[in-house]
């Protein structure tokens, strides 16, 4: 079974509540950061960048490894964030009254990519009417669509050129949604999956996009391809819940490491896919004392630091 977008409004891109309906109150959803050693399997001093109650989710390293980027409700609407990691401060880089998300710092260092809500669709909180995805400089301001394609929800880049796009789905109820690449020279999509999970990444030569493929309900599996290969390399089963949890609450965030191998996380405990094929995910290191259960999850380009999203318990 895939997804239903629709069960996550108002808000498609917090994405972290799963099971809360729109009804609920939606829970405190915190930022943390991380040291990550992989060689030694250990993730330590791990601490929450945004205390307090709120929204910040869809944390991002800079390219040089120096700060954080996340987005929050904090304003009363969704803002982009920076956190500076050598000096513990916090500024705000955006400030609007419409709704951006999942803001990707670009590697050339000019600036970061976000969605852009401006008219909420009702029936999933997408733009309605201009392109989603938007260039920004570190002003803070809109410089240009990425893109001129309508209804991305989630995006990665993997070239200067090519982004790893979810594409959300024009009918309410029906939930067609798709992942693509996207040609930003030509204007060209590739179809990565007609049932695609929320995490994109790149793999590590920087030449494919990684995707969740929910084809088949038994047997989600992280997958890799590129805008010129015919069909998509199957990596990866992504690791099996608790039984009796639902769909929705799966595990489906993935980071993609410098080395090649994987993390996603199933509630505090993270896992390691090694890279190699026929492996499978093996539990890495279990964080007791976060208080909720890890979503989003980014590394630093230097593979040795994490940020993740944590939704904490009421």
């Amino acid at each position: 079974m895939s997804f239903s977008v629709r069960r996550l409004i108002p808000a498609l891109f917090l994405a972290i509540a799963g099971a809360a309906s729109a009804a609920d109150a939606p829970p405190d959803v915190a930022v943390f950061i991380a040291q990550l050693d992989v060689k030694a399997g250990k993730v330590s001093e791990a601490r929450n960048i945004t205390p307090g109650k709120g929204n910040n989710f869809q944390p991002a390293f800079t390219p040089d490894g120096a700060a954080v980027v996340y987005t929050s409700g904090r304003s009363g609407s969704n803002n982009i964030y920076r956190y500076e990691l050598a000096k513990g401060t916090t500024t705000a880089v955006t400030a609007t009254k419409e709704n951006l998300y999942s803001p990707t710092p670009l590697a050339d260092g000019s600036g970061f990519s976000a969605i852009r809500v401006i008219t909420a669709d009702p029936a999933y909180g997408i733009e309605m009417n201009e392109p989603s995805l938007w260039l920004f400089g570190w002003n803070g301001k809109p410089v240009a669509p990425v893109v001129p394609t309508k209804r991305i929800g989630y995006h990665a880049w993997i070239n200067p050129d090519l982004i790893a796009a979810f594409l959300v789905d024009d009918v309410p109820e029906r939930n067609n949604h798709r992942a693509v690449i996207i040609s930003r020279t030509t204007g060209q999509q590739t179809l990565l999956t007609a049932k695609p999970g929320r995490s994109l990444g790149r793999t590590a030569d920087g030449k494919r996009a990684l995707f969740v493929d929910q084809t088949d309900p038994a047997h989600w599996r992280i997958c890799a391809m590129g805008a010129g290969d015919k069909e998509p390399q199957a990596l990866v089963e992504t690791p099996v819940g608790p039984e009796g949890e639902k769909d929705p609450n799966r595990s489906q965030y993935f980071v993609a490491l410098p080395d090649g191998s994987m993390l996603m996380a199933r509630g505090n405990l993270l896992l390691r896919w090694d890279g190699k094929a026929g492996s499978s995910f093996q539990p890495f290191a279990e964080l007791a004392d976060l208080g909720g259960v890890i979503r989003n999850i980014a590394a630093s380009p230097d593979g040795r630091r994490l940020a993740f999203s944590v939704t904490l318990k009421p």
